[in-house]
């Protein structure tokens, strides 16, 4: 029973909705000069459960039998009542809409349309319409960029302009917030290998294979655990380095137990688990500042 519940939390995206609202949250807490917009991170919840959904619905019926996974298999049993669920998200995020400036929703448009086109073929090449998911090892990072321009640009050019996320104190922030999430990204490659290569992608994990792919996501996690050691000095917090210790350990522990065998909802319970660890980490952090 209970892990009936847990695959339909993860399978119906409500787990990645809430793990990125939840890294939105965190972004308020890293950035402690930020006012809380609390509709900041519940459109980040609709939004990403709508482009998620949606990118499970799309054209599932024309996947092949052979490459259909256990997600893809619980996505089709339940599938209108996902619409359901969908239609729900987009109504009440036109209802929070009034809530924004008009600059702050032109600027999550780039957002949408790469989002969209991930899934949908907009891509023009000589060989017809492509996903930009189609093109050679973007899959992690078009994941990794959007999520961070989302979770982490959104809450400050909502409230501060699109200028201030590149000035000296925001931008390594924003680096770090890519560079993390690339690095839990990649065994998400690693756990698609098989579908990927009957699909004709080429990914990471394709073209060099799970081991040297296990390698070059742990190349990624060390140049992040590099980066995290310029912003713990770059803001003079020992506390902050710490977490960025516990997580780096975290991530390097994870790859070196992950396994190809493994189900591809432990993929997702220890990886993007990792998400959800890091943005609580920061939350509970800012919680025991402002209680000191």
């Amino acid at each position: 029973m209970i892990m009936r519940l847990v695959r339909a939390f993860v399978y119906s995206n409500l787990f990645v909705a809430v793990l990125l609202s939840c890294l939105t949250l965190s972004t308020y807490s890293m950035l402690d000069y930020l006012s809380f917009n609390w509709f900041v991170p519940v459109s980040i919840l609709l939004g990403s459960f709508v482009l998620y959904t949606f990118h499970r619905l799309y054209k599932i019926d024309f996947i092949p039998k052979d490459q259909l996974a256990q997600r893809h298999l619980w996505v089709l049993k339940y599938a209108t009542y996902l619409k359901y669920a969908m239609s729900l998200a987009v109504f009440i995020q036109l209802l929070i809409l009034p809530n924004f400036h008009a600059d702050a929703i032109v600027w999550i448009i780039p957002a949408g349309i790469i989002s969209a086109g991930y899934t949908i073929p907009l891509l023009p090449t000589a060989t017809g319409w492509q996903r930009f998911r189609d093109i050679p090892f973007a899959k992690p990072i078009i994941i990794s960029l959007v999520a961070s321009y989302l979770t982490f640009g959104f809450p400050i050019f909502e409230q501060m302009g699109m200028e201030d996320l590149f000035s000296r104190e925001i931008f390594p922030l924003f680096i770090e917030r890519v560079l993390f999430l690339l690095a839990v990204t990649i065994p998400f490659d690693l756990r698609d290998i098989s579908n990927d290569q009957r699909a004709g992608l080429s990914t990471i994990a394709t073209q060099f294979g799970f081991q040297k792919g296990r390698q070059v996501g742990l190349l990624v996690a060390v140049l992040w655990f590099i980066q995290t050691g310029y912003v713990s000095l770059m803001g003079n917090s020992i506390e902050v380095a710490v977490i960025y210790l516990g997580i780096f350990s975290l991530i390097i522990m994870g790859y070196i137990l992950m396994k190809q065998s493994w189900e591809e909802l432990k993929y997702t319970l220890v990886f993007e688990g990792l998400i959800l660890t890091y943005a609580l980490a920061f939350i509970l952090l800012s919680r025991f500042h402002s209680m000191a």
